[in-house]
């Protein structure tokens, strides 16, 4: 007889009643002390950050972070079981003093690691009081240590290269000012078990078609090994059984290979289908007169290869051997106050970026390892991740033994907690410390430490040798910093206020970090934050919230306000002043246009770029942050543009000097597109001068380019490059179709005159809108005249697409899906406003009902 065991039946989470407090730095030497003093306490649900615990009382303010000016106590009652083997602590944030009554059991220093406390070992029993103190930062930072050999401008103080904590809340000019402190992740209580999975590496690759899985288990416990039948590794439908030998020490020691024939593969889904197996062990033991089979889940894996091309400079990602443009974001957590976003917020974020046609997201050094879900999510979406071990900008103390193995093991857990993970593309040292070194002028020989050279590669290749090891981001070429050789940090266009042609220029290959601008969000988020008659601008409201590099004399609003005045030739203070309803509008799609026209030129046909990130994912705040979707998650204009050039199947018109127009369609897809596409010249937004159409076909994967001039019947000046006379059209519109469709697949426009369109009272834009089923609108939209980033506003509806151009005699379809569940009476608020029409024109729209069956 077979009976089971459920899975994981050992781990749970710890029962307790928490509550915080928190006091003058040693104010309290011991818990009861907290209780003697009669010190206020609130109740809080861990896992959480002092901060997050506030937000949820209602008392979180950005005005009143003191968190690493104070003790902050988070105390439990709770009871200690004799079934009760560890008490795991996944993530504490802060240096922290763990207590049972007042009895002080060990101190942690790492944030980034899992703790273990013994409870046997410190013969922990009963009912008691679980107490944990995080020290006051500032008093430890105090300490007198070596200083570092060189300084950098990110963090105020430089002694936090010597503390294993997030610089999240700790950089300022970026970060508002809430330092991360306490208990952020799971504290979990592992029980006695017959039979203990003690540790586990298994790794996947592929050869030829076939999936290889090498198992190595390492169980311990009081089942005799002799009692053991059988060990077996399951992936998906297959089965192998394992070999075991008693180890050295005692413990059983399991291991085999499986293999997968004719395994599917994983890809970024912008390629293929992300293809994942269920594994799990089955340990089958005997028990009395019958056998018991106990299972335990080891997750998902895929089967995939990475190949890493460096000829001639390059770096350039191959997947499953086909090369992949790697597009996306820097990341930001989807939870900046708890940094533990649960489940639900992780899959809102990672869908919204996989819709935009983002197929890689870099966490950066600065930031946090994330938790389970996202790293299971983005196996299960298809998004590569370029992971930054959290190390930034600082001269770490790698040559002290203590820190040294410290954040040895840090790197470590990390590695075993992701190794099925197959969306792990690239393991990357640090941010910017090779940067900041050659900066400030040291030689080359400091540039890269032993650990980040020596120690984490070798780490990272016995842990995960199916991923990449790149020591630090950016580096490669004659300095770290340049742009055209290896991994680039490019802001050329951007922070550097280069003209947007300096995107070729500067011969990008990698760009992990990329096109940093303050992106206005909507009016909705505006009127939330800032109180009455404070408006965008100078005031102090709204400038604390956009970012800037620290200790400069200029904000990233003035870097948008550069590309304004080059885009749409005007002047944005006066605007600003004149109107401040024009100068949002502009400055919502100024970084919009900005960065899509500098993605498009790096993914053209012949472009020798391999990849570009865009600075960041999320605002920390709201305001005009960094964020490509702003603080409550919802996107800003740019995500749209950036949607529209990073989709897997798209077409685009580049600007090639005195060699016209070129026109560009990429297909990263797993099939073939077989399809139309036409260009269209328009004279003062409604005459068409010149049409051209053309069959289409572009392999999987594949891409192609066209000449205007070549399919044109006459020499026009596409880009109005000779500029012999007026210009014979003011814009280019190119629409790609699918074979049998009369609505584009996609779009792309060129304005070779200038995007400052004059304003006009009726465009004659139109639209009707079908609701397909309850809570799915579909809107078509149609105009006379060539209608510039037409935003639309629908409340309670998330859109597919928005703040597009559209030129006469297309149907742009736009989808809308109601973010709860709608009222059986209620009608849609819709309103269209383009960027060249008069805010006060309204648009007509009508409902067309649903067709009878």
């Amino acid at each position: 007889m077979l009976s089971h065991t459920p899975d994981n039946q050992d781990n749970s989470l710890l029962a307790a009643d928490w509550r915080m407090s928190m006091t003058a730095p040693s104010a309290c030497a011991l818990p009861s002390a907290l209780e003697q003093q009669a010190l206020a306490a609130m109740p809080v649900t861990v896992p959480c950050t002092a901060a997050s615990a506030l937000r949820e009382a209602g008392q979180f303010s950005y005005d009143a972070c003191p968190f690493d000016d104070r003790d902050i106590w988070f105390c439990a009652d709770t009871e200690i079981t004799d079934d009760m083997r560890f008490i795991h602590f996944d993530g504490l944030a802060g240096i922290v003093d763990v207590f049972w009554n007042d009895t002080l059991l060990a101190r942690y220093d790492n944030m980034f690691v899992r703790h273990s406390l013994d409870v046997a070992a410190h013969q922990l029993s009963g009912k008691g009081v679980l107490s944990l103190r995080f020290v006051a930062l500032n008093t430890v930072l105090a300490d007198r240590r070596p200083r570092p050999r060189w300084k950098t401008k990110l963090v105020e103080q430089q002694q936090l290269r010597w503390i294993r904590t997030s610089l999240i809340g700790r950089m300022p000019g970026w970060s508002p000012p809430v330092p991360a402190v306490g208990p952020y992740r799971d504290i979990v209580v592992e029980r006695r078990s017959p039979l203990r999975l003690l540790q586990h590496e298994i790794h996947s690759k592929l050869m030829g078609s076939d999936g290889i899985v090498h198992a190595q288990l390492l169980f311990d416990g009081t089942t005799p090994i002799e009692d053991i039948a059988h060990i077996r590794l399951h992936v998906g439908d297959r089965t192998q059984e394992l070999h075991t030998e008693k180890a050295t020490d005692g413990k059983l020691m399991a291991t085999g290979e499986l293999v997968f024939t004719d395994a599917q593969w994983w890809w970024p889904h912008t390629h293929g289908k992300p293809h994942l197996y269920t594994t799990f062990v089955e340990v089958i033991r005997h028990h009395a007169t019958e056998q018991v089979s106990q299972f335990f889940s080891l997750g998902e894996l895929g089967f995939r290869h990475i190949h890493l091309v460096q000829t001639d400079d390059d770096f350039h990602l191959h997947v499953n051997g086909v090369s992949v443009f790697c597009r996306g974001a820097c990341w930001t957590p989807a939870d900046f106050l708890s940094l533990n976003a649960d489940e639900s917020a992780q899959k809102a974020m990672l869908t919204l970026a996989r819709d935009a046609g983002m197929n890689m997201l870099r966490v950066v050094g600065t930031m946090v390892y994330e938790n389970a879900a996202f790293y299971r999510l983005c196996d299960q979406l298809g998004i590569l991740v370029w992971q930054d071990f959290m190390f930034a900008n600082m001269d770490y103390p790698v040559g002290d033994l203590p820190f040294a193995l410290n954040i040895q093991q840090e790197a470590e857990q990390f590695l075993r907690r992701t190794q099925l993970s197959p969306c792990l593309a690239v393991l990357c040292g640090n941010s910017e410390i090779e940067q900041q070194a050659a900066m400030l002028g040291q030689p080359p020989e400091l540039w890269r430490n032993t650990f980040f050279a020596e120690t984490l590669p070798q780490l990272c290749h016995r842990q995960r040798p199916d991923a990449l090891y790149w020591p630090s981001s950016p580096s490669g070429g004659v300095m770290p910093f340049q742009v055209d050789a290896g991994v680039a940090h490019y802001f050329g266009v951007g922070a550097y206020l280069r003209p947007l042609d300096d995107a070729r220029r500067s011969d990008v290959r990698f760009t992990s970090e990329c096109l940093g601008f303050s992106n206005m969000p909507d009016e909705a988020l505006i009127d939330g934050l800032l109180a009455n008659g404070v408006v965008p601008g100078p005031h102090p409201d709204w400038k604390r919230r956009v970012p800037r590099d620290h200790g400069t004399g200029w904000d990233f609003e003035d870097i948008r306000d550069h590309y304004m005045a080059s885009l749409y030739r005007v002047d944005p203070m006066r605007l600003r002043y004149a109107d401040r309803e024009r100068y949002q509008a502009l400055a919502r799609t100024t970084t919009g246009e900005v960065m899509a026209q500098t993605l498009r030129e790096w993914r053209r046909h012949g472009s020798r770029c391999h990849g570009a990130l865009i600075w960041f994912w999320r605002d920390l705040w709201a305001g005009a942050g960094w964020g490509v979707v702003d603080a409550t998650g919802q996107p800003k204009a740019a995500y749209y543009f950036l949607k529209r050039a990073m989709a897997p199947l798209t077409a685009f018109l580049t600007d090639e000097g005195l060699n016209g127009l070129a026109l560009h369609v990429i297909n990263d897809t797993s099939h073939d597109f077989q399809g139309e596409m036409e260009l269209c010249l328009y004279k003062h937004g409604d005459v068409c001068v010149a049409r051209a159409r053309q069959p289409v076909h572009v392999a999987a994967h594949g891409s192609q380019t066209w000449r205007a001039d070549a399919l044109l019947p006459y020499f026009l000046d596409t880009t109005y490059a000779y500029r012999f006379g007026p210009p014979g059209h003011h814009q280019a519109a190119l629409h790609l179709y699918a074979t049998g469709s009369d609505n584009p697949v996609c779009s792309d426009y060129h304005y070779p005159h200038g995007q400052d369109l004059p304003m006009e009272r009726d465009l004659g834009i139109t639209g009707t809108f079908i609701e397909e089923t309850p809570g799915k609108l579909t809107l078509s939209i149609q105009t006379n005249r060539m209608a510039q980033s037409i935003a639309i506003s629908a409340p309670g509806y998330s859109l597919d697409d928005n703040y597009f151009h559209l030129s006469p005699g297309v149907h742009k379809q736009v989808h809308l899906t109601a973010v709860s569940t709608p009222s059986v009476s209620s009608t849609p608020k819709i309103s269209l406003l383009a960027l060249n029409m008069h805010s006060n024109t309204k648009c007509h729209l009508t409902t067309r009902p649903l067709p009878s069956e």
